[in-house]
């Protein structure tokens, strides 16, 4: 992606979510020691491979499902995430990051990634809370910190934390910010999209931009983008 248009529409303010993700990711990255196995579930196109670089990385992806899904270059296991071909406590990491919404049944899925961790293994899971609908019609769960528990606890792991990330405020700032560039986009396509980011960036960013200052106010945070999650295998 052009370095200016990841400055642009991938930082903290106007694109709270996706710029959450991956400073989560680089901070369990750090967790991770030289020459362990991470298996990067749903991994799609391998972005935060280069995070793991000091790790025997592994990757998993179902591919050719949707437009958003046809490619399985870099893909070690072309499989779902609920029958995975390994063995046992297989993996000393499992990565698993925006893939239990796409998944019919999630708890499968906890179940299947338990099953190829080892013992005292860590799982690094982030889902949504709050997002529009995407990657249709594949698109089936949101998920709350007490289902997430919930998962931990009937599929054998301990919660070491479930962080929200990011509260109500910058929830609203986010669907504020990008309503009229979505909308330019389902009257006029992607042209429609750009036109808007383009003539209302100003607007938005400053919309964006109040939120976020507003969003430490939410003490709270039952309102969030997405949670992000270590559970270890008991």
């Amino acid at each position: 992606m052009n370095p200016i248009v990841r400055l642009v529409f991938f930082n903290p303010i106007m694109n709270y979510a996706v710029w959450s993700i991956r400073r989560y990711v680089r901070r369990i990255a750090n967790l991770v020691p030289a020459g362990a196995t991470l298996l990067d579930v749903g991994a799609g196109e391998c972005q935060y491979k280069p995070f793991f670089a000091h790790t025997r990385y592994r990757s998993t992806d179902w591919c050719g499902t949707t437009d958003h899904h046809r490619y399985s270059a870099g893909i070690d296991y072309i499989c779902p995430a609920d029958d995975l071909p390994l063995e046992n406590a297989d993996v000393d990491y499992v990565l698993c990051t925006q893939v239990l919404e796409h998944v019919r049944y999630p708890e499968k899925v906890i179940q299947e990634l338990a099953r190829v961790l080892k013992p005292g293994g860590l799982l690094f899971l982030t889902v949504p809370q709050s997002w529009q609908e995407h990657e249709q019609p594949y698109d089936y769960h949101r998920f709350t910190r007490f289902a997430l528990q919930a998962y931990a606890d009937d599929h054998g792991f301990d919660v070491v934390e479930i962080r929200p990330q990011g509260g109500r405020f910058l929830v609203i700032g986010f669907f504020l910010a990008w309503s009229l560039p979505t909308l330019f986009k389902n009257a006029f396509g992607q042209a429609g999209f750009l036109f808007a980011v383009v003539v209302f960036y100003p607007l938005n960013f400053l919309l964006a931009l109040l939120f976020f200052l507003l969003d430490p106010l939410d003490r709270k945070r039952e309102f969030t983008m997405n949670y992000e999650c270590i559970f270890r295998r008991k």
